[in-house]
């Protein structure tokens, strides 16, 4: 049985959601609310980080050739948006985590400190 892209793709999403919560309750556990906000900050990071290097290259040669493609037709350039669209979906609904982690974390010290 031969596994599509989106179904690995799917597997490693749901993969890395257990993990931020296998994390998240030790973290919770260890330093309290506190732990939900580092964890949804950096959440938030990485992918703001993922999000800003996806077209841009960094280094080497990848630089040049970028600066050397053609736009293309407005068919091409509007393919190339959908296709970075579709890439970034995910990483959209973990920044969304992040955010949601860190509301909960500022939430939770807020209710110990004026509990």
């Amino acid at each position: 049985m031969r596994f599509t892209g989106r179904t690995v793709a799917n597997a490693f999403a749901w993969a890395v959601i257990i993990g931020l919560i296998a994390v998240l309750f030790t973290l919770v556990l260890v330093i309290g609310p506190f732990g939900l906000i580092l964890l949804g900050l950096c959440t938030m990071f990485v992918c703001t980080s993922f999000e800003l290097r996806d077209d841009v290259p960094t280094w080497g040669t990848d630089v040049f050739k970028a600066r050397m493609i053609d736009d293309g037709s407005p068919e091409q350039r509007a393919a190339r948006r959908e296709e970075k669209r579709n890439r970034l979906a995910s990483v959209r609904f973990y920044n969304w985590c992040g955010i949601v982690l860190t509301i909960a974390g500022v939430s939770g010290f807020a209710w110990e400190r004026f509990r």
